[in-house]
């Protein structure tokens, strides 16, 4: 029987993460490139700067500075020829961040979400429809296939900073902090951090 978390939500994830490290073939302690998992998803990683060469300077100045925080990454969802899907990062974030991004998309290829289309939200204005469940479920399971809990619970065990953390499972520290807050294991690990500030 797996080990899981302790929150009934991030239990349902687990299985599912596991199953996707078990795909990309790492060892159950052993960092995971999400690039890898995405070949074998069907994902085809194109490089956002040479795509985005040819627009217009001032679409390419909109896209990478004034709004860069508002898009991390997608998929067109239109396959190629040989059924891949092209996927693009946003090459303004940091590397961590895009292992996360990257992590949300294979989950989505992966559990076979439907894609987000455009609605019309007045005359001449259309904007990109938002599945809060499907967003949520991704983000939750590409966090658990980053941090593993059988992995990650020893480490929050001892009670290892959140920084250190980040170090080792090669992610952000407020990835770090939403997989401890959605596991359930919040209380567990301020008691762990207190009794390692005291030894």
């Amino acid at each position: 029987m797996a080990f899981l978390p302790f929150s009934p939500r991030a239990q349902e994830w687990e299985p599912i993460a596991m199953e996707l490290r078990l795909l990309s073939g790492v060892k159950p302690d052993s960092l995971i490139d999400p690039a890898v998992l995405a070949e074998r998803v069907g994902l085809c990683l194109v490089d956002a700067n040479a795509v985005l060469q040819d627009f217009p300077q001032a679409d390419r100045k909109h896209l990478l500075v004034t709004a860069s925080d508002s898009w991390s990454g997608g998929v067109y969802p239109n396959p190629l020829p040989n059924g891949k899907l092209i996927c693009i990062l946003n090459p303004n974030h940091h590397r961590r961040r895009n292992r996360i991004t990257l992590m949300e998309e294979v989950v989505h290829i992966h559990r076979r979400h439907k894609p987000s289309g455009l609605r019309d939200v007045m005359p001449g204005l259309r904007v990109r429809e938002y599945h809060k469940d499907l967003e949520t479920e991704a983000f939750g399971i590409g966090a658990a296939v980053l941090l593993p809990w059988g992995h990650f619970y020893h480490k929050l065990n001892a009670g290892i900073p959140i920084d250190e953390l980040a170090e080792t499972f090669d992610v952000t520290e407020a990835l770090v902090q939403y997989r401890i807050n959605v596991t359930g294991a919040t209380n567990l690990y301020r008691e762990r951090r207190k009794r390692f500030k005291t030894d």
